[in-house]
């Protein structure tokens, strides 16, 4: 019996041992799985945050090519708006000289102009019945 005492006590104590090394071994497994994980994650986080520094580059230099292009579009467009604006005076004042110094052929051409207009117009509202 004695030896079946010591032979339980063996068994109890090699599973003990048996129990204890796999409790460490998981528990090794589990170390380093969070070990994986955490640089996993680091790599992840890295990479989001390159990506978002990159496209936060990307942004700010759209928008100032944007900016730039109003720019130089805002200035021609103001540069030809005076343009007009001085060209239209011009034949303001032309045509108010020639008025001046031609009162009579000025009729006749106004004259001229409206008959065509009304002819003109006057087909376009036929042509539309």
């Amino acid at each position: 019996m004695s030896d079946l005492k010591s032979d339980l006590k063996d068994s109890a104590e090699t599973a003990r041992e048996a129990v204890s090394d796999g409790v460490d071994a998981a528990r090794q497994r589990f170390q380093k799985l969070g070990e994986d994980v955490q640089d996993r994650y680091k790599k992840v986080s890295d990479d989001v945050r390159r990506g978002a520094e990159r496209a936060s580059r990307e942004i700010r230099r759209g928008a100032e090519r944007a900016k730039d292009t109003y720019d130089e579009v805002s200035k021609k467009a103001e540069k030809s708006y005076r343009r007009v604006r001085s060209q239209a005076h011009n034949v303001s004042r032309e045509v108010s000289l020639y008025v001046r110094d031609n009162p009579g052929k000025s009729v006749l051409i106004a004259a001229g102009v409206g008959f065509l207009l009304g002819l003109l117009t006057r087909r376009a509202s036929r042509d539309d019945d």
